[in-house]
């Protein structure tokens, strides 16, 4: 019976590396690349695409043992369907590769393939009920595919997320697919149409992974990161709704998304447009695995768990999932446990901020990982109350994004004014830019002393249109002063001014055009 099967795997396994080869060659030729960032573990341009190799191998194969495939109860409807919705997903990871498309029109082509699936007739039927029989759904028109539709949107995003590490997904998309064949042919299950879909699946996978492992020469791309959700969701649908048997595959990459939902809405910040490294595979990165050995964890769970599903009855499965639950919930004790063990371990560094673009790359990047981190906001010297207000809600933001300690001055321009009178005339970086420089330090460092901070900085070290030699005279000679120390660190070292405007402009946040006070808007307009 397994010889039945070789050729279609090795068919789409020699056609996978063929195609990986020539997306490869298509996009550096595109210059659709990964480039390599502070945010990101790899380091060179690697080339973006793969999925369009594991879905055009796939499919090709599949569509070539079509008469196979739709031997038992699936008909071209469903195969159809199930293409339409693959292309739609891959087509839309390509312009997101692209133009780097905004979450809100991301998600646009997910739902279109979950539509498409649905119009091609892909149903859930029943669900086996735990306690005995089945659930029937074929007489609950909207709850089938509802339950489609989060199913797969589960799935999708959890191989979304999951895409932090070479060969990560590509390799548990092929454990996916390689437990599904097992499991549809066995006596009590046996469903050979299924089973030629997932080792058609599982050749394309590990064709891919050639090029995929550590270190990667390509990688998946949007499109082929959720990809491999979407076709193990819908083979689990198709082959009767075992999806127990994908939850098993998928339980403990599945819980790591479900506690980062969770984690970020705790936190109060939006899920799906808040990035972090604090998925499990970011946490095993941190601890000391390299990248081969946090792949190979994941693979570990995702193989065992999976081909537990082939011995265990439903309620077996559930106890195993329950299992899955236990296990997750214990990574996730042990790793609070020691965020706060190591945050407790941090010097404190107050920062003022001038504003959001500043301070917002060299702190998410360079001192968030190092100190216990409270932004000041301190900026008297702005034109109007309306430019705080603007500055100060992109501060807000970003703080909350990146938990943040947040302190605020109110505003008050006239003081300032005063202590600057005479000085209207005197250029840029001259003698009123000094005394400002110097009333915002004298604020920055008594509160440091006051609050008992280990050490105290500022964000307008990171402009090079500021006197960044004189802020840091006046800031040691405040230092020694006050007895707090001043962070020496080169906050424009490694090009770090255009990283954090690139990085406010991901953002979307504001990037004034002028230094904030009234004269500096008047030499704006001179120039």
């Amino acid at each position: 019976m397994i010889s039945a099967f070789i050729l279609p795997f090795l068919a789409s396994f020699i056609l996978s590396i063929f195609l990986t080869l020539g997306v490869k060659k298509t996009a550096l030729h595109f210059n659709l690349v990964d480039k390599p960032g502070e945010r990101k573990i790899h380091v060179k341009s690697t080339p973006l695409l793969g999925g369009v190799a594991v879905f055009l191998s796939f499919f090709a194969i599949l569509f070539l043992y079509a008469d196979r495939f739709l031997a038992g109860n699936l008909d071209w409807r469903h195969l159809l369907g199930f293409f339409i919705g693959a292309l739609l997903i891959i087509s839309g990871g390509i312009l997101d590769d692209k133009y780097n498309l905004p979450a809100k029109w991301q998600i646009i082509f997910p739902l279109l393939a979950i539509l498409a699936v649905v119009i091609g007739g892909v149903e859930i039927e029943k669900i086996t009920n735990p306690l005995g029989g089945f659930i029937y759904l074929k007489d609950l028109v909207i709850v089938g595919p509802a339950l489609i539709a989060l199913w797969l949107l589960g799935m999708m995003y959890t191989t979304k997320l999951l895409d932090g590490v070479d060969g990560l997904v590509s390799g548990v998309g092929a454990i996916g697919a390689l437990v599904i064949f097992l499991f549809t042919l066995t006596t009590k299950y046996f469903q050979p149409d299924i089973a030629l879909a997932a080792v058609i699946l599982f050749g394309s996978a590990l064709g891919f992974l050639i090029f995929n492992f550590y270190p990667a020469k390509i990688f998946l791309g949007e499109g082929g990161s959720l990809f491999f959700g979407y076709a193990l969701g819908v083979l689990a649908i198709i082959s009767g709704g075992k999806i127990a048997i994908a939850l098993l595959i998928m339980g403990i990459p599945i819980l790591d998304v479900a506690w980062t939902i969770m984690r970020r809405l705790f936190n109060g910040k939006n899920p799906f447009r808040f990035a972090d490294n604090k998925h499990l595979h970011h946490r095993l990165l941190n601890l000391g695995l390299n990248q081969r050995q946090t792949v190979l964890v994941f693979y570990f769970f995702s193989l065992v768990f999976g081909l537990s599903g082939l011995f265990l009855q439903s309620r077996g499965k559930l106890l195993v999932l329950l299992l899955l639950l236990l296990i997750m919930l214990a990574i996730v004790i042990i790793f609070q446990f020691l965020d706060k063990r190591q945050e407790k371990l941090k010097p404190s560094l107050l920062l003022h901020i001038c504003c959001a673009p500043c301070a917002t790359y060299i702190s998410s990047v360079r001192l968030l990982p190092r100190y216990r981190l409270t932004w000041f906001f301190y900026n008297p010297n702005l034109v109007s109350q309306e430019e705080f207000d603007k500055r100060l809600q992109y501060v807000r933001l970003m703080a909350a994004k990146f938990s943040i300690p947040l302190i605020v001055v109110p505003y008050e321009h006239g003081t300032w004014c005063k202590s600057v009178e005479g000085r209207e005339a005197d250029p840029e970086r001259g003698a009123r830019c000094q005394i400002c420089y110097l009333d915002r330090l004298r604020a920055t460092v008594n509160l440091a002393a006051d609050k008992k901070f280990d050490f105290f900085a500022t964000s307008l070290t990171v402009s090079p249109y500021k006197d960044k030699e004189a802020i840091e005279k006046i800031s040691r000679k405040l230092a020694v002063e006050k007895g707090v120390k001043f962070l020496e660190e080169d906050f424009q070292a490694d090009d770090a001014y255009r990283r954090s405007q690139e990085l406010a402009k991901e953002l979307e946040i504001y990037r004034q055009k002028f230094c904030g006070c009234e004269y500096s808007i008047i030499k704006k307009q001179k120039q």
